[in-house]
């Protein structure tokens, strides 16, 4: 936006600057001294005139013409250029040729005396290029008795100062003209640049409130006033798309966590009715099945609210949570073959978390590291001082590529392997229901490492 706003000014300054300034001083006769070649003309004639009067009010007091840095300039630049004055009886000269002096007879007219004769009488003439090479000019004067000339030719290339002055001069000329249309343009392109610019600002809000939006809560929409007339249509739509998003999801969470709940009330009742059954390998593998429909179900339930109705969060004891998830599950890894050990660095650490969900979510992580592992093998659960619940087996690790999807729900690592791929979906729940953080890596004795951890900062909380 901003690129275009630059791109519309400069065409509208260009247009301006042709039909408001160079328009207008291409139809205007500027004046002959803006002419760099009349400046460099006009400078001869000063210095000459100036040097000719001083001269003929007191002679000697005139300088010396030869040392005149204006004339000598000239020169430099004019090799043809010739001057001569003759001042009460005295010429001074310089240059070759026949001045006009004797070429138009003014040595006739000054030899009559006329104003001497004829009391009261002033002779002037002035005569702009009365001949040769490049610009000419003479200047005679005699007023009672006292007679002044002097003329200069050959003045083909103006001087490096007539040039820059005359840069200057067209300068001043062009300014007169658009000067006040240039400062309106630019007044204006900083209101349009500030009330642009301020319109970005708050598009960027919206931008980042829109990096920040979770997708498991919906609830906070774009704020549709202060924004520009264009965007605000844009984030009233957006608003409504996260309405009917959130409604889709609660409907979809509904129906999963009703599902889920209505489905152990019969299972229960299944599992009951196959306890009183006669002994054997059906019945076995009929309660074996029963037992995975009820953990699935559970499993569902618990993912399903997690992200509803939240419980409170309170103070409570990492260590303890860790230790108790080890401890139920220190049966299963000796029936396995496994050695499954507690380490910690400290003996108590302050969480305020939801005890159960990081139970859970801690016992999860164990129960994958120990069907990843075969007998004789150990997994080690580790806790830091600085809050991490490492996880360690010596399974077959787990592929790179498979990393982003494994918290997904469903996502299963092996299909050899029981289980519905919720356990770590759930993991992932706890974790961000925590604003904490988890991490799935390479162990160091080979296997997979996954590390857990919660949000620590219990000073900030209620």
């Amino acid at each position: 936006m901003f690129g275009q706003l630059a791109i519309i000014t400069i065409l509208f300054v260009g247009f301006g600057v042709y039909f408001f300034t160079l328009r207008p001083l291409l139809s205007v006769e500027p004046s002959g001294v803006a002419d760099p070649l009349e400046i460099t003309a006009s400078s001869a004639s000063e210095a000459l005139g100036r040097f000719a009067f001083a001269e003929r009010e007191q002679a000697g007091t005139g300088g010396d013409l030869e040392a005149d840095p204006v004339l000598r300039d000239i020169k430099a630049h004019n090799p043809q250029f010739r001057y001569f004055v003759r001042v009460q009886g005295k010429e001074f000269r310089s240059g070759e040729g026949t001045p006009f002096f004797i070429s138009l007879a003014f040595d006739r007219l000054q030899r009559q005396n006329l104003t001497a004769a004829y009391p009261g009488l002033c002779l002037n003439s002035t005569i702009n290029d009365p001949g040769g090479p490049g610009r000419s000019f003479l200047a005679y004067a005699d007023c009672g008795g006292q007679a002044s000339y002097y003329e200069y030719a050959g003045i083909e290339y103006a001087t490096a100062s007539a040039a820059t002055g005359s840069v200057r001069l067209y300068g001043k000329f062009i300014w007169s003209y658009g000067g006040i249309f240039l400062f309106t343009v630019a007044a204006a392109f900083v209101v349009f640049a500030v009330i642009l610019l301020a319109n970005v600002l708050r598009i960027r809000r919206v931008a980042a409130l829109a990096r920040d939006l979770d997708p498991d809560n919906l609830g906070e929409l774009f704020p549709e006033k202060g924004l520009p007339l264009e965007v605000a249509p844009l984030v009233s739509a957006l608003n409504q798309m996260i309405l009917r998003v959130d409604e889709a999801q609660r409907r979809q969470r509904f129906f999963l966590s009703a599902a889920a709940h209505e489905m152990r009330t019969p299972l229960t009742v299944l599992r009951t009715r196959l306890e009183i059954m006669d002994d054997g390998r059906l019945k076995e593998k009929l309660i074996s099945d029963v037992r995975r429909l009820t953990d699935l179900a559970n499993q569902l339930l618990k993912l399903m609210t997690i992200g509803e109705a939240p419980a409170p969060l309170k103070a409570t004891d990492l260590v303890t949570l860790t230790g108790r998830a080890v401890g139920e599950r220190e049966v299963v890894a000796r029936r396995r073959g496994l050695d499954l050990v507690f380490e910690r660095e400290v003996t108590r650490y302050d969480l305020w978390a939801d005890p159960s969900l990081v139970e859970t979510a801690i016992g999860n992580v164990i129960d994958n590291a120990l069907s990843f592992s075969a007998e004789g093998q150990r997994v080690v659960v580790r806790l830091d001082k600085d809050g991490w619940v490492r996880v360690r087996d010596q399974g077959p690790g787990i592929p790179s590529e498979q990393i982003k999807t494994l918290f997904e729900p469903f996502t299963r690592f092996s299909t050899g392997r029981a289980g519905y791929g919720l356990g770590l979906a759930i993991v992932k729940a706890v974790v961000d229901r925590h604003e904490g953080a988890v991490k799935i890596g390479e162990g160091l004795d080979g296997g997979a490492e996954v590390a857990l951890r919660f949000d620590p900062d219990i000073s900030s909380r209620p």
